[in-house]
């Protein structure tokens, strides 16, 4: 009698707990109105091989992100994503500064095409015109909201492309809290990192930490991220492992270390 007691309590207490789950929100995209974000990169970016001294590269880039959205189909969005009025700083080099001229489109981030349903999982990401930097791949961050969110949820997303940085796959924790005013989405992260891929005869060992966070503002009446605020924190030792040459014992392997440090502030702000 007490075991179904128990058993009809844990049901109850289930479903209370299921009832009071907040149904997943998602996102709206209109291919009448695009929509218009700022952003702000910064930060720096370390390399370290063995036996040659650090290699330090400070990054700064800002201009407008606009999303024109130019096809929905089978319940996905296809949508452009175009940087303009660019500015791109490396070491206090300007390779680029579109900041004065309202229509060029940046040659340095490329425009790509980003197809994502509407819980925000991104589906693919394809550069149209390819620059040094895909600024598309910052949106794998976005929030891919449960059906349910009932607890935080965690995302693992795709090894980002770091020029000259091979990258692992990252684990986010997104913590969802509902206001009457606006709906705060923390991100956050303290993954330790151990990955290995192969490819060919060259095997590459990850190991490090990922502390990153950040917070997405979120309209869920429009469906639409209204700002993110957030830093990239890695910290990435890789070995790169491969057969040594014919002169050596087959059974040995040639290793070369590469110690990586990645902070960059990263934030949008929508505009329109």
């Amino acid at each position: 009698m007490k075991t179904k007691v128990k058993c009809i309590a844990v049901l109850l207490l289930s479903a209370v707990f299921t009832s009071l789950a907040i149904a997943g929100p998602s996102y709206k995209f209109s291919p009448e109105i695009p929509l218009m974000y700022s952003f702000n990169i910064a930060g720096d970016i370390t390399y370290k091989y063995e036996d040659i001294p650090n290699e330090k590269f400070s990054i700064f880039s800002k201009g407008i992100i606009t999303f024109e959205t130019i096809e929905v189909k089978d319940d996905r969005y296809i949508i452009k994503v175009t940087p303009s009025k660019t500015v791109v700083k490396l070491n206090n080099n300007v390779f680029e500064d579109l900041s004065d001229n309202e229509n060029a489109v940046s040659q340095v981030i490329s425009t790509s095409v980003i197809e994502i349903k509407p819980d925000g999982e991104i589906v693919s990401i394809k550069e149209i015109a390819p620059g040094i930097l895909d600024i598309a791949q910052i949106f794998m961050l976005l929030p891919v909201f449960p059906e349910k969110i009932a607890k935080p949820w965690k995302q693992k997303i795709p090894a980002f492309n770091i020029p000259g940085v091979p990258m692992s796959p990252l684990i986010f924790v997104y913590n969802y809290s509902q206001a009457e005013k606006e709906t705060a989405i923390q991100l956050s992260s303290n993954q330790i990192i151990k990955e290995e891929n192969k490819e060919k005869d060259i095997t590459t060992v990850f190991t490090g930490k990922n502390t990153s966070k950040g917070k997405f503002v979120f309209d869920e009446n429009k469906g639409e991220i209204n700002s993110f605020n957030g830093i990239v924190d890695l910290v990435l030792n890789i070995v790169f492992k491969m057969p040594s040459s014919s002169d050596q014992k087959e059974t040995e392997n040639h290793s070369i270390p590469l110690n990586v440090g990645i902070k960059l502030n990263i934030s949008m702000e929508r505009q329109n």
